[in-house]
């Protein structure tokens, strides 16, 4: 049986748990490179103006050598983030180092930090951080400020710039400081939102999963059909109703022409209540409709109700009561009964008795007896066990239940005949004691009443093991020669306490059919069409145990 595989996501620190499967990081290093770009092309542009320009005045080669080689800097950065190789970490610190020398190059190119060219390095520094740890954040912001601070320095020192400009400086540092932290914040926000939604996206497939699980295995039959009729969901309850395997292409008449039927029916009145209708296995089913959305094309949800099931379990609650009711029934008999038979035998041996007399006490003990058998049969019935079921080698057990019932009847070795139509190992889930009983109580009927009118050559009772259409499923048939039962008998053959009999109790059938449905198995009689009777019982599969 397959079981559902669930997803797992592995537990990690919030901020870096999508880290290395997520896209995010790879997106704000692509943003970042197109930003750097753009940087490149500005300062080229603006070293194209020629004398009328306001940047790079102190020094425009370095001006210009170094715009030019941030943009072979870009393009090579386009190569490793489309190659993700190395890690973005790793890019990430690297590109924040060379953004830093980069922008202080023509930071100096330009004048020093009056200049403002300083400010562009808030982009890099944000989004750097938002993907590195908030120390490397606040580290790289503070080397940012030791340049910048260090690079006037220098110019005052030796190219007279004005003291006043360590103002600039000193808010420049603070923008930074700002931008590392503001970086780091939003980048641990960011991370946690993805690892949530990462979260989230494994709760809803493990979900959908689970319910596609449940779905599969429910007893009922579960069908999503939409306007056109396409069947776009089922479970294995519908297809086994229908005795359809499952494919791609599969419509509702494909399913039961009736169930087109009812749901066309439907679809013209959502108040019309569907009546039931046999299945494709015999089966009265009992469909129930819904529709999934408001919208007038929307999928049809279809629920087919096994009405056998709700009939099945009305008619156990009653049999459950009867059986308690019975029982205490028959524990009240059983010592009146007892002195009946008692008085009888000493009526029987008294003297006196004339012919007549003594016929009447024969009659009297021998329906004392039917009724002691009644009984004792009820009170079986009523203190049966639970069920016990095992995996079953089905093909030896029967030899050797055959060979020892052919031992305690006395019969032959040409009475009773096997005949196996499977080559496989043949392995039914059930209980040993009551497959033993169910057997012995339907080879007892066909010795007693399977006689045939003729002496023939063939077996008196055959056994046949056969596979069944429904996959994993195994039927054993017990079959014999006699006249058959008639139709009128046959449809009241199961009901307890009902028999053709005078010596009979009428509950060896009952009892056979309540020990099947214990054992999520099935007993049906037909008519042979050579003549006889035909038992057969139809083990369920062993899923059927999990439903």
């Amino acid at each position: 049986m397959n079981q559902p595989q669930l997803a797992v996501i592995p537990q990690q620190p919030a901020a870096y748990a999508a880290g290395a499967n997520s896209n995010l990081p790879w997106r704000l290093l692509w943003l970042l490179n197109i930003y750097r770009l753009l940087v490149g092309v500005l300062v080229v542009l603006v070293y194209a103006g020629g004398e009328s320009r306001m940047l790079g005045t102190s020094s425009p080669q370095l001006f210009l050598w170094t715009g030019i080689v941030y943009l072979a800097f870009c393009s090579l950065t386009a190569f490793t983030l489309h190659a993700r190789r190395p890690g973005y970490t790793l890019q990430a610190q690297f590109q924040l180092v060379l953004d830093i020398i980069a922008i202080s190059l023509l930071m100096h190119a330009s004048g020093g930090p009056t200049s403002g060219i300083g400010d562009l390095l808030f982009v890099p520094m944000v989004a750097t951080s938002a993907l590195l740890p908030w120390r490397v954040g606040l580290a790289s912001a503070a080397v940012a400020s030791l340049l910048v601070l260090t690079d006037h320095t220098y110019l005052i020192l030796f190219e007279n710039a004005s003291p006043s400009g360590y103002v600039q400086v000193g808010v420049l540092g603070l923008i930074l400081f700002i931008a590392a932290l503001s970086g780091s914040y939003m980048g641990r926000r960011l991370h946690e939102s993805e690892a949530l939604a990462a979260q989230r996206g494994v709760d809803l497939r493990n979900l959908a999963q689970l319910n596609e699980y449940i779905i599969r295995r429910m007893r009922t039959g579960v069908v999503v059909a939409d306007r056109q009729e396409r069947v776009r969901l089922i479970n294995e309850a519908a297809l086994a109703n229908f005795n359809k395997q499952r494919s791609q292409e599969l419509t509702v008449s494909d399913l039961s022409p009736r169930l087109k039927q009812e749901l066309e029916s439907w679809r013209q009145d959502q108040e019309l209540t569907p009546p039931a209708f046999n299945s494709e296995d015999g089966k009265p089913v009992i469909p129930h409709f819904a529709q999934l959305t408001p919208e007038s094309d929307a999928a049809t949800l279809i629920f087919l109700e096994d009405s056998s099931l709700v009939s099945e379990q009305v008619r156990q609650m009653k049999l459950a009561a009867l059986g308690r009711l019975t029982g205490s029934i028959a524990h009240e008999i059983r010592n009146p009964l007892a002195a009946i038979s008692h008085a009888n035998q000493l009526l029987a041996e008294s003297s006196e008795l004339q012919g007549s007399d003594r016929r009447f006490t024969e009659i009297i003990a021998e329906h004392a007896r039917r009724m002691e058998r009644m009984v004792e049969t009820i009170l079986q019935l009523s203190r049966r066990e639970s069920t016990r079921a095992e995996e079953l080698e089905l093909n030896p057990w029967l030899k050797d239940f055959v060979a020892e019932f052919r031992d305690r009847q006395g019969l032959n070795g040409q009475a009773l005949g096997v005949r196996v139509d499977t080559e496989d190992d043949v392995r039914v889930r059930v209980d040993p004691a009551h497959l033993y009983q169910i057997v012995w109580n339907l080879s007892e009927n066909a010795l007693r009443y399977g006689q045939p009118a003729e002496p023939v050559s063939l077996p008196l009772i055959e056994y046949r093991i056969s596979p069944l259409p429904a996959p994993g499923s195994i039927e054993l048939a017990i079959m014999d020669r006699g006249a058959g039962v008639p139709q009128d008998i046959a449809e009241h053959l199961f009901e307890p306490f009902y028999t053709s009999s005078p010596r009979g109790t009428g509950l060896g059938l009952f009892i056979a059919r309540e020990l099947c449905e214990c054992n999520r198995a099935r007993l049906a009689y037909e008519r042979r069409t050579e003549g006889g009777s035909c038992f057969r019982i139809q083990f369920g599969t062993t899923e059927s145990w999990l439903a």
